[in-house]
């Protein structure tokens, strides 16, 4: 690295792909609440869930189970 690159070393793949999704009043409380007692930003948990839950159906799906 030389002395002109300061700062943070660029990702190798960057989450740089903004999904939205609309939830009610009380999903949102839930997420938040979720979010606190886990000491993470809602960001992170909630793309640790889906990708958590996207990972076990790529899973059932290689080994048959969902078409």
């Amino acid at each position: 690295m030389s002395e002109n690159n300061i700062g943070r070393p660029k990702e190798e793949n960057p989450r740089n792909i903004q999904i939205k999704i609309k939830v009610t009043e009380e999903e949102a409380r839930r997420i938040d609440e979720l979010a606190e007692k886990m000491g993470m930003n809602k960001s992170r948990l909630i793309r640790n869930l889906l990708l958590g839950n996207l990972n076990d159906a790529e899973f059932l799906q290689k080994v048959g189970i969902l078409p």
